[in-house]
């Protein structure tokens, strides 16, 4: 069905048919958020969102891959779910790394391979530049920010780098911050800023202009002008209509539009404030709408409205916290808006509301006007879908869009047309669940990273339950136990895709893992001065200071004592100083371990997490305990349950590091000095060591 139904769209499109493209994705908008959803019009009104529904197709089943921003954003680019990657937990910091790889297959990239223009303004929260070993190393705004979003396929870029009220309190236009003065900007380059007297922006930023306000950290210092929340929309309304006003008649463009309402904090401008009964809130839901018709009203102005498609969708769920007072959010609950609708949970969360958003297509003489769709689709299969439509075959499944299936028959109406028939979904704590059919199963496991008052305040979503979407659409009932052959169907399919690398087509029933090669060291050189291999748990001059130590799979394994935030502990003499350490290590459910090194009047340590490893300086006696400093560091991907080796191989003042194939150096006085003792620690939930060596 699924077959025919895309045949008869590809007969419905001509092959030269290249409709511009305007993608719209909201900031925390959630699903009850519009009138064309069911936002009462007492409290605020959207007239731009609903015409976009009248003259097009509203989706009541529009989903988001995750319940956090930056994941969803990366899903939407490349057709890939952003677990599959290093990011499987909350959101990219404003000082990391571009996310998306130079050379993956993505929307931007494909749209330009086909002769389009191409635009991404608004939020990026996707990273700039490209991190190295160094542990202090950040995306430096002072300095060419690549690469960037001009390296993975957008002709032009300007945007706010993380979140509305992020620590950098500028904006980005193509590689550098907008109206940067001095920094390292290349001689002879005068990079474009706003006028002097612009009402636009200000000269300072400060932290009560940030999202938490005096909790929010330190506001980076950047000679640049500063943007001004209230006018934040205005500015990248300006540019994508500007941007838009510029493009020729005889290319196509596509134009990835981001604003930042309605994001934290709520910053309505001075036109919109204090209009709606939902408060300021409602206010900010104003202010996006003016933005949305702003850009329709600039294709209408253009002649490009009938060839141009639309798509409005958001990033995630809304904010719904209403135990907590001080959120506007809550304030506009009270008043009566239902931000997710009748859905529970909202942005973070593993409920429906976290995922669950507004999903509009506008194609006129494409998409029936004034049509609704039922079928499930994903903001993943954004790029499938375009990719149909300028007749771009798809990369290998396991090469490219790993995880995008088109929805074109969908929206074109076409009879029968098939939606999604499974859907996985990811929270910002790393837990998993997965849609099929009438059915949503929930894995409940988190990953070890969170913090202990998150696992507090969302215990409920921690464990596995099931919920029939259709009859209990508010998931107040778990059906597990009346059905454990679902559960046990809709596990297995969650372990094919997860195995097997793609969700576009069904992977093998007897998939494997890809895991990383477990690396095979050479014995160390010169005289083994240590040999011991930790079959059992040994005794003086060992010492076990905290935690449950035990001893099998031919290793010791520990964890806290009865779930304490104190590590399990075992320490022991040593007495070297150029050498070889070696051990293997397994990590199970714990969040990380410490090779803690004393060494001098300080000493130092390698913590290991399966995401990565860094060295680091303890503190001096006397020193605070936050007086440490980082060497070196190596971003890791290490499995649960398996050994791999570690490997230190100290010369002078340097060391050598290796964890399983992955190997970096780093340099430090403290780790020239006679090495006198070891202590393993285990933070989380169990991990082992086995067969350590120390020669020299």
């Amino acid at each position: 069905m699924r077959l025919l139904a895309s045949l008869l769209c590809a007969l419905s499109l001509h092959a030269a048919e290249r409709p511009n493209i305007v993608v719209i994705l909201a900031d925390d908008y959630g699903f009850g958020s519009a009138g064309c959803y069911g936002a009462d019009p007492k409290l605020v009104r959207t007239p731009a969102i609903d015409r976009l529904a009248t003259e097009g197709r509203r989706f009541t089943d529009g989903n988001t891959t995750s319940s956090v921003c930056s994941p969803t954003r990366y899903s939407l680019l490349t057709g890939r779910y952003c677990w599959r990657t290093t990011l499987d937990h909350e959101v990219l910091g404003t000082f990391s790394p571009l996310h998306i790889e130079t050379n993956r297959f993505n929307l931007a990239s494909l749209l330009k391979q086909k002769g389009y223009h191409t635009a991404a303004v608004g939020k990026w929260h996707l990273g700039y530049g490209k991190e190295n070993e160094d542990p202090k190393w950040r995306t430096e705004y002072k300095a060419e920010l690549s690469p960037g979003p001009l390296d993975v396929g957008f002709d032009y870029h300007f945007g706010v780098p993380s979140n509305h009220g992020d620590l950098t309190g500028v904006f980005v236009e193509d590689r550098f911050v907008y109206g940067l003065r001095s920094g390292q900007i290349p001689a002879g380059m005068k990079l474009a800023g706003p006028a002097a007297d612009s009402d636009d922006f200000k000269p300072s930023y400060g932290a009560e202009d940030t999202e938490n306000g005096k909790n929010s950290g330190r506001i980076l210092e950047l000679d640049a002008p500063r943007r001004k929340n209230e006018r934040v929309m205005k500015v990248l309304t300006d540019k994508a209509t500007a941007w838009l006003e510029a493009q020729p008649k005889d290319r196509p463009f596509f134009l990835y539009f981001t604003p930042v309402a309605v994001h934290n904090p709520v910053t309505p401008d001075k036109d919109l404030a204090g209009k709606s009964p939902a408060g300021p809130y409602g206010d900010w839901i104003h202010e996006l709408d003016q933005s949305v018709g702003r850009i329709l009203a600039t294709l209408d102005k253009m002649g490009a409205t009938k060839d141009t498609l639309v798509l409005f969708t958001s990033d995630n769920g809304g904010v719904f916290k209403p135990e907590n007072e001080r959120l506007l959010q809550t304030a506009a609950f009270k008043a009566g808006l239902k931000v997710n609708g009748a859905i529970r949970g909202g942005k973070h969360d593993v409920w429906e509301g976290g995922f669950k958003v507004p999903f509009i297509a506008r194609w006129p003489a494409k998409v029936p006007a004034g049509s609704t769709a039922a079928q499930m689709v994903s903001v993943v299969d954004i790029l499938a879908t375009a990719s149909e439509i300028v007749g771009q075959p798809l990369p290998a499944k396991e090469s490219g869009a790993e995880d995008s299936r088109s929805f074109l028959p969908a929206l074109l109406g076409a009879p029968e047309a098939p939606g999604r028939d499974d859907m996985i979904v990811h929270s910002a704590d790393g837990v998993f669940a997965l849609r099929k059919g009438r059915w949503k199963w929930i894995e409940g496991v988190p990953v070890d990273e969170i913090k202990d008052g998150v696992r507090k305040s969302r215990k409920e979503q921690f464990r596995s339950q099931l919920y029939d979407t259709v009859a209990d659409p508010a998931e107040t009932k778990d059906v597990a136990a009346a059905h454990p052959e679902v559960v046990a169907e809709l596990k297995d399919l969650l372990r094919r895709y997860r195995d097997g690398g793609y969700s576009r087509e069904l992977p093998p029933a007897d998939v494997r893992p890809s895991r990383a090669r477990v690396a095979t060291l050479p014995a160390p050189g010169g005289a083994v001065v240590v040999a011991d291999t930790l079959a059992k748990l040994p005794g003086k001059p060992w010492i076990v200071s905290a935690g449950e130590w035990s001893a099998r799979d031919g290793g010791v394994f520990a964890k806290p004592k009865g779930g304490s935030e104190k590590p399990a502990s075992l320490r022991t003499p040593l007495a070297f100083g150029d050498g070889v350490f070696d051990c293997a290590l397994n990590l199970q459910g714990a969040n990380r371990v410490s090779l803690r090194f004393g060494a001098g009047d300080a000493g130092f340590r390698l913590v290991i997490s399966r995401a990565g490893a860094i060295l680091t300086k303890n503190p001096s006696k006397g020193e605070a305990a936050t007086a440490t400093e980082d060497i070196a560091k190596r971003n890791l991907k290490l499995a649960a349950g398996e050994w791999v080796p570690v490997r230190l191989t100290f010369k002078g003042d340097e060391v050598m590091v290796q964890v399983n194939d992955q190997t970096f150096r780093g340099k430090h006085p403290s780790l020239g000095k006679a090495k006198t003792s070891v202590d393993f620690l285990v933070f989380g939930d169990g991990a082992g060591f086995r067969n350590l060596t120390i020669a020299q």
